[in-house]
């Protein structure tokens, strides 16, 4: 009978296996933000201006009239419009004990330093929420908050929905970044009256570009949440459809769709990773939570990035607080909002459901 062995598995003079660096496995992309402008805001409250041509009619001239006769047929001189947002403050805190600065770390030289940049990434991502998914109206009473996308490009719909609870009436004019109400309404059983909602189509795109043309813009760019970006991809090439997928000298099949040449104006399709997540905000009544809203896949944004800007009121800015008992504590901040210069050179597909 041969001789057993025990195996010593736990071995105390092993090293351990830690690879010295750190690896971010979230998405750290703002698209909306990067594909707009920048510009420079004064005051708390940031305007800026909008004129419009009157409607083309017939205006014949008869040989001899005089001003008056012309003058009485035309419209009279109307006043530019001003448009206006509030600056929203964007902070996070970094507090780092003494101890975690002095220890030898894996990956990390400065533990603030490192934790600052992380939280300058994670603000940025939270403002891109704001902007194109919180369906938020801008406030200046109390915590200020700036308006959205959905509250400024509130009238150039493309309603996908039939009828019922998931139709989303946009609210206020147009441009006044007006938001009082979110898309789909979840009970607080969580139950969900979202059966209207339909995939995107190509032909939704065809209708919201002619609306945007007709009310005098030129869209280049559709945003969307990813399921919708496959979704438009798959629609694109389907039996039905008059295309083909892109086959190059390698051999190589493209199955997305990246620009849409539509009737009026190509378009690039790009994905945004932020607009497919999940939200829901507990919306109290009486004490109770009466409601959740959940904006996941139910937008596509169709837009000329020329016509948006973020304005600056003070720029992102790292200050060092200074020692708390044992810990270093620091402050990013910054202070900015949306500037639409023409909220009738945009619009949005509405009531989506991310296939």
């Amino acid at each position: 009978m041969a001789a057993q062995y025990q195996v010593n598995t736990t071995a105390k003079s092993e090293k351990e296996d830690l690879a010295n660096f750190i690896s971010m496995i979230s998405r750290d992309e703002t698209p909306f933000m990067s594909s707009i402008g920048k510009t420079k805001s004064k005051a708390i409250f940031h305007e800026w201006q909008t004129d419009e041509l009157t409607a083309p009619t017939s205006q014949p001239f008869a040989e001899g009239d005089s001003f008056t006769t012309v003058q009485s047929g035309t419209a009279a001189n109307v006043d530019r419009t001003r448009i206006g947002n509030y600056t929203q403050i964007n902070s996070k805190t970094v507090s780092v004990s003494g101890t975690k600065r002095a220890v030898d770390q894996a990956g990390v030289a400065d533990e603030y330093a490192y934790q600052l940049k992380k939280r300058g990434t994670e603000l940025k991502r939270d403002q891109e929420h704001d902007l194109v998914h919180s369906c938020k109206g801008k406030n200046g009473t109390g915590t200020r908050t700036m308006g959205g996308y959905q509250a400024y490009v509130n009238q150039n719909l493309e309603d996908v929905t039939t009828s019922g609870n998931s139709s989303w009436t946009a609210p206020g004019s147009l441009g006044d970044g007006t938001m009082d109400e979110t898309p789909i309404t979840r009970s607080a059983s969580g139950q969900t009256n979202d059966g209207n909602l339909k995939a995107i189509e190509l032909s939704n795109v065809d209708n919201i570009m002619q609306t945007i043309y007709e009310a005098g813009g030129r869209a280049t760019t559709l945003m969307t949440s990813p399921a919708n970006k496959r979704a438009l991809s798959s629609k694109a090439h389907g039996a039905s459809q008059n295309t083909i997928r892109n086959l190059d000298d390698t051999g190589k099949i493209r199955q997305s769709i990246e620009l849409f040449d539509s009737d009026f104006g190509e378009i690039q399709i790009v994905p945004n990773y932020i607009m497919g997540l999940s939200y829901n905000t507990d919306r109290a009544e009486s004490g109770n939570i009466a409601a959740e809203s959940d904006a996941a896949d139910y937008f596509a944004l169709v837009y000329d990035p020329s016509n948006f800007a973020i304005a600056s009121l003070r720029p992102l800015q790292e200050t060092e607080v200074g020692q708390f008992g044992d810990s270093t504590v620091g402050q990013i901040v910054e202070e900015c909002t949306l500037e639409v210069k023409n909220p009738k050179a945009a619009g949005m597909i509405t009531g989506l459901n991310g296939q």
